[in-house]
């Protein structure tokens, strides 16, 4: 105990000796202390010092810890036995309050579980109710559906037994039939005997009538001119197809050349040394769009390619008048032909231009020069397009014989053309037109009467397309015309393919959507509309 409470103990002595009665008589109730006893001191640290019992304890001072004066307290002296009660009590009254929150939350869970596990029960019950209500009703359809097969095997099998009775007695009439059925069909197969000699008797005869038919249609051509003997005449329709089959073969072999340099980039036009290749792919689009921008992507230079190849057939192959033919014989019969023209009527004419260059085509010098004259176009396609973008070597031979079989039917088409009685024109590709400062003057709308749409990916007609103004960027193909008749007579002039062109797009629909090339040969898309063709696109 510490001095001060020395102190009290000795000034108030009767509180001590109550004090010290309860402590020694542990069995004594709390009611039968009296009503003076003192509760526990308070320690040193925390009381007030009461100012009227300073004269009353002349031996204790206030100082640094409040000790006596005198020896110091050891560090190593246990607490007074009223500490360590007190520190006990403490201790205890925290575990109570320990265990008081520890036996709350026990009874909160205990109270919680015994919810769940109520509400599971329930739960459960409920479904297994359910589920037993389910599988009484499941019970009670397949009841119901053994009852009613029941019923149903039970009428299938009367059925059948009626059945099987009705058949074992058809079976004597079925026997009967098929007897008198005999019977009818040797009868009927005489019939037809005597019918097949009939019919053999009648094709002798038909044979007969058309062994006079043949003779007397000899007899009528012999009366005719000679000239039908030699001439192939064809329609429009022929021409038509023939044109198709071109432009679609032209396609296919812009494809293959393209795609054996596929991974290879176009040289720009920047880069290229000969104005006459510049010159034509300036004038392969017709809008102003800069070519660079179609060089550079290995899907869209197939149009400019195809542009410039079917130009270059058209100057080299259908701009002669006779392919094949030298120069001197080219102009000679130019212009006799125009001489004829000038004195005579323009069937007349148009039956000796198709009578003599057909002559003229059967002789074998001819033959020889047509087969150089292919030669060199192809060579000037082939050498032309290399400088824009070089193919592998080692393809250029494979790349060439395909080109001499493309050039061949287009050499083979113009001659057709030029030996028909009416007169069949491919016409000039539509080329831009720039003014004195190098700009784009005018560009070409959409005519429907004269140009299909070739990308297939425009959602509208060819009449939509020319109501919309639409304006014309590439020709892929040119127009090709008729003027006068089958048999030569008659200036009228109608379309017989008309022009393949790709028509100005945004560039988002571009970006979405690839050119008519990239379908790789694909037949064209719809078939040509016979039309008439104005005076100014024949003469501009």
């Amino acid at each position: 105990m510490s001095g001060d409470l020395r102190s009290l103990r000795q000034q108030r002595a009767s509180g001590s000796v109550v004090s010290v009665s309860f402590s020694t008589s542990p069995s004594l109730s709390p009611s039968a202390l009296p009503s003076q006893v003192l509760p526990p001191p308070v320690a040193n640290e925390s009381r007030v010092r009461a100012k009227g019992d300073d004269r009353d304890m002349t031996d204790v001072y206030d100082g640094y810890g409040e000790g006596r004066i005198g020896s110091p307290r050891s560090p190593t002296r246990p607490h007074s036995m009223r500490r360590r009660q007190s520190m006990q009590v403490l201790e205890l009254e925290s575990r109570v309050e320990q265990l008081v929150a520890e036996n709350r939350l026990l009874n909160e869970a205990r109270a919680h579980a015994e919810q769940s596990a109520g509400q599971k029960a329930a739960s459960v019950l409920s479904d297994r109710d359910a589920e037993i209500e389910s599988l009484k009703q499941s019970l009670q359809f397949l009841q119901n559906e053994v009852t009613r097969l029941t019923e149903v095997n039970e009428g299938l099998t009367s059925a059948n037994a009626e059945l099987a009775s009705k058949d074992s007695g058809r079976y004597p009439d079925m026997s009967r039939e098929l007897s008198e059925a005999r019977g009818a069909r040797t009868t009927f197969a005489q019939s037809l005997q005597d019918k097949d000699a009939e019919i053999a008797e009648l094709r002798a005869q038909l044979e007969d009538a058309k062994e006079q038919i043949r003779h007397m249609q000899r007899q009528i051509l012999e009366s005719k001119t000679g000239d039908a003997d030699f001439l192939a005449l064809r329609d429009e329709d022929y021409f038509d197809h023939r044109c198709q089959q071109l432009c679609s073969h032209v396609q296919q072999w812009v494809l293959r050349f393209s795609k054996f340099s596929d991974m290879r980039a176009c040289r720009p036009i920047g880069e290229i040394n000969d104005e006459k290749t510049i010159d034509r792919l300036d004038n392969c689009v017709l809008d102003g769009s800069d070519v660079d921008t179609y060089l550079r992507d290995r899907v869209r230079r197939r149009d400019i390619f195809m542009s410039m190849t079917m130009n270059m057939i058209w100057e080299y192959v259908f701009t002669r008048y006779l392919f094949g033919m030298d120069r001197e014989q080219r102009q000679k019969l130019k212009s006799l032909e125009k001489l004829l023209t000038d004195v005579g009527p323009a069937h007349a004419v148009r039956q000796w231009r198709a009578v003599t260059l057909t002559l003229l085509c059967k002789r074998h010098s001819f033959k020889t020069q047509r087969e150089l004259d292919t030669e060199a176009v192809v060579q000037a396609v082939f050498q032309t397009l290399s400088k824009i973008l070089p193919p592998p070597s080692n393809l250029e031979s494979q790349i060439q014989s395909q080109l001499r079989r493309v050039m061949r039917e287009a050499v083979d088409l113009s001659i057709e053309m030029r030996t028909q009685r009416a007169e069949y024109m491919m016409l000039p590709p539509l080329q831009p037109e720039y003014d004195a400062n190098g700009e784009l003057a005018t560009k070409v709308t959409f005519d429907a009467a004269m140009m299909h749409e070739r990308s297939g990916h425009v959602n509208a007609t060819n009449e939509e397309l020319e109501a919309q103004k639409a304006v014309v960027r590439i020709v892929l193909f040119p127009l090709v015309v008729k003027r006068g008749k089958d048999n030569g007579v008659g200036d009228d002039k109608i379309v017989v393919c008309p022009a393949q062109v790709l028509i100005a797009r945004n560039e988002r629909s571009r970006r979405h959507t690839g050119p008519s090339s990239e379908a790789g040969g694909a037949s064209l898309g719809g078939q040509s509309r016979i039309s008439l063709v104005p005076e100014s696109v024949l003469h501009p």
